[in-house]
């Protein structure tokens, strides 16, 4: 397993959307409903996905023109990040400041989903999964990676496998709570939405800065060599 996608994968959790989905689903009156569409539909696009582009392109693995090929993606994505979290901090996207509110989630979904989730339906948490679960920077960056080890295809499936578990580790979480303690479910949530909200812009910059100089350094290196 690439330890580079394990990390990604860790990274991937605690994006603030999924997050604010997950709290608002696990408010409802149905949370474990509601919840298992949101999981199930995620878990559908994002493997689809991930899978689709390992298996293509996992024959190409060995080929040096493939090799370079990822390199020059990496290096593609590491400048992305980097300059994703100047505009960030800088405050040309996102929160301006550290004490500012978070973003509603109305403003963060495409087609009224978040504004609708203030009353959700199984078809409609189903809808925002697999809408907030396409591939990002993040994903794209640990498909690389997993394309790097040179995978069988069994092994490609299962690095893919492994890394969509992490990056639902939280929904996958909730579900577990709701499912053995749901009394203890919003208590649990609420402390990990206040912890994300009081460190998300310094969490958000850093990870973005580490993981861009990181891709931006192995890309450039890879293909310098």
């Amino acid at each position: 397993m690439s330890p580079e996608a394990l990390a990604l994968g860790l990274l991937s959790a605690v994006r603030a959307t999924p997050l604010a989905i997950v709290y608002a689903l696990l408010a409802s009156d149905r949370p474990r409903r509601l919840l298992s569409g949101y999981v199930a539909a995620g878990l559908v696009v994002s493997l689809a996905a991930g899978l689709v582009i390992v298996t293509t392109f996992d024959g190409t693995a060995r080929d040096p023109e493939a090799r370079s090929g990822r390199y020059a993606i990496d290096a593609a994505l590491g400048v992305a990040a980097l300059l994703y979290a100047v505009l960030y901090a800088t405050g040309r996207i996102g929160n301006r400041t550290p004490d500012s509110p978070p973003v509603p989630l109305e403003e963060r979904l495409p087609w009224g989903i978040g504004r609708r989730l203030r009353h959700p339906t199984v078809p409609l948490a189903a809808l925002a999964g697999a809408a907030t679960n396409l591939p990002g920077l993040f994903y794209v960056a640990a498909l690389v990676a997993v394309l790097e080890t040179q995978p069988t295809p069994a092994n490609g499936v299962f690095q893919v496998v492994v890394y969509n578990v992490l990056r639902f580790a939280v929904p996958l979480a909730g579900l577990v709570l709701v499912v053995l303690g749901p009394d203890r479910t919003r208590a649990v949530i609420d402390g990990v939405q206040d912890w994300a909200r009081r460190r998300r812009r310094v969490l958000l910059i850093g990870v973005s800065v580490v993981v861009g100089v990181y891709l931006t350094v192995k890309g450039v290196l890879g293909l310098l060599g």
